[in-house]
């Protein structure tokens, strides 16, 4: 995983948010983090009756990012607690290297307050500078809207739409939009 070295940065309210490379210790708070996410029941792929992530298992997750310079988990700290999660990974085949995807969670009583958009800085910013990674892409929920003017904040583009991708609980389907940025 490469690493991202401790940086201070300010929400939009002021407040102080430190973003840095996750370490196997931040284990029980990404957990946590993940928990009540998932538990919203809303705009992630796994439903909180899925969800049977360990500490260990968690641990075992970051561990496996440590080697591989193209991946990084990010975390964003406010107060000394875990509030922020990005992860991204890049391709695993040669012709796919250069491009790679993220996937991004926030604590939901911080939101609004440009945690997300310092998370995508810190990313962009590290690809940027990334000698192998060329492309950003993501997936996203087409009904969330937030996310999407988010991503098209910081010059990601729609190409494409995937009809019918994702079934809620309640028999609802949504489309999933995918997005992507060159660096």
């Amino acid at each position: 995983m490469a690493e991202y070295k401790p940086q201070k940065l300010k929400s939009k309210s002021g407040a102080e948010v430190v973003v840095r490379s996750a370490t196997r210790q931040d284990a029980p708070a990404i957990l946590d983090l993940s928990k009540g996410v998932i538990g919203e029941e809303i705009y992630q792929l796994t439903s909180g009756a899925e969800f049977k992530m360990t500490i260990d298992a968690e641990e075992k997750w970051i561990e496996s990012h440590l080697s591989k310079p193209n991946h990084i988990i990010l975390v964003a700290e406010m107060n000394s607690k875990i509030v922020g999660l990005l992860d991204f990974s890049n391709g695993h085949r040669q012709r796919i290297a250069h491009t790679g995807e993220f996937g991004m969670s926030v604590e939901k009583s911080v939101r609004d307050q440009g945690i997300g958009s310092l998370l995508l800085q810190v990313l962009i910013e590290w690809a940027t500078q990334n000698k192998t990674i060329e492309k950003i892409g993501l997936n996203v929920h087409s009904n969330n809207e937030r996310a999407i003017a988010l991503y098209k904040k910081v010059g990601f583009e729609i190409e494409g739409i995937r009809k019918r991708d994702l079934k809620y609980g309640d028999g609802q389907y949504v489309d999933t939009t995918v997005m992507g940025r060159f660096v």
